[in-house]
């Protein structure tokens, strides 16, 4: 029962041929299908990866707030922050290369960019 909601909750096969794991409906799955997936599972890593950032950054700025003097506590919170924040840009800038690799791959340069469909 716990994989059905979790599959639910990430559906890596929405905009395939049939929208599930066999592409039987449309015919067998293709190589558009599998880009379809790949850049399904990119925007779920991203989607991920921002709530965890921010999470990040509110405790690196909890641990300053309560560094209380201490050298040590201050460069620890500033150093959790930082690391926030690079990892956020990394997933942005993974984010657009993918994307961009994906739209080239398929042919599709059509918008809106963050989505692709097969014909």
């Amino acid at each position: 029962m716990k994989e059905f909601f979790l599959a639910q909750f990430i559906n890596i096969w929405q905009n395939t041929g049939a929208g599930g794991i066999t592409c039987n409906i449309k015919g067998p799955c293709d190589f558009c299908d599998a880009v379809v997936v790949a850049s399904n599972i990119v925007k779920f890593l991203f989607q991920v990866s921002i709530p965890i950032a921010v999470i990040m950054m509110v405790y690196g700025a909890i641990i300053l707030m309560f560094a209380a003097g201490s050298e040590e506590r201050f460069a620890t919170g500033k150093k959790i922050i930082t690391s926030a924040v690079i990892g956020l840009s990394i997933a942005l800038v993974a984010w657009v290369i993918i994307g961009t690799l994906l739209h080239v791959l398929t042919g599709n340069p059509d918008y809106p960019w963050a989505s692709i469909t097969c014909s």
